[in-house]
């Protein structure tokens, strides 16, 4: 288990005895596809561990609608933003798949964990490639036209397919509600362009309808409307 935690970036730098600590307190949590982990404005202060499969984060937006924020992964944490400032938990997290969580109390992140200063250096860490990234994602949605922001999206959304190191599949169980939300488009516009560049053989889907990404394919699309722009 404590080779499974050294995974995590929050932990790489953590000595043995941190390490021993977090295995000892470690609940393991399996869920099924399309469970819901936390729901916004809940109360709950737990760490969460990605030890297996990968989640959808949501937030409900003013008008209603439900907004995909981001895709967690095996090796990721989330939780700790409501733990070290004590508001309800500002997002909803949901399965994809099936996932297997490590869950660590809210006493003992903050009694034990935030006063071990290698672990509070790679949080912050973290947080600063998350406020990154995010500044990537909110330039491209302000420059980009829908059909790049849509493409950027894909690739963002997708892994690569194991033994063709050329090709990426978007993840599993992703709707075109959920891709339009990320890339700030509709969904009927999803589903347009989605038809369009199958059409244009930019990118195709397998039997099981899944999206397909071929990174030649791509990186010559995106080039070419970088060009038009």
């Amino acid at each position: 288990m404590i080779g499974q935690i050294k995974k995590f970036d929050v932990f790489q730098n953590c000595d043995e005895a941190l390490l021993k600590k977090v295995e000892h307190h470690l609940v393991v949590q399996d869920e099924k596809p399309g469970v819901t982990i936390l729901n916004h404005g809940d109360d709950t202060k737990s760490l969460y561990l990605i030890m297996n499969g990968t989640l959808l984060i949501t937030q409900l937006a003013e008008d209603g609608k439900v907004v995909s924020l981001e895709l967690l992964k095996e090796g990721q944490c989330f939780g700790e933003i409501a733990i070290i400032d004590g508001a309800p938990r500002s997002a909803t997290v949901t399965s994809l798949g099936d996932v297997k969580l490590g869950i660590l109390s809210e006493t003992f992140v903050k009694e034990t964990l935030m006063n071990d200063l290698n672990f509070s250096k790679s949080l912050l860490l973290r947080f600063a490639g998350i406020v990154r990234s995010a500044n990537i994602q909110i330039f491209s949605l302000i420059t980009a036209n829908a059909r790049k922001r849509l493409l950027l999206q894909l690739v963002r959304l997708s892994k690569m397919v194991q033994g063709h190191p050329h090709l990426r599949i978007v993840e599993k169980g992703l709707s075109h509600t959920a891709i339009g939300s990320f890339a700030g488009i509709s969904r009927e516009t999803v589903t347009r362009i989605v038809g369009e560049l199958k059409t244009d053989e930019v990118i195709s889907t397998n039997k099981r309808g899944e999206i397909i990404l071929s990174i030649e394919d791509v990186s010559n699309e995106l080039s070419s409307l970088i060009d038009t722009v």
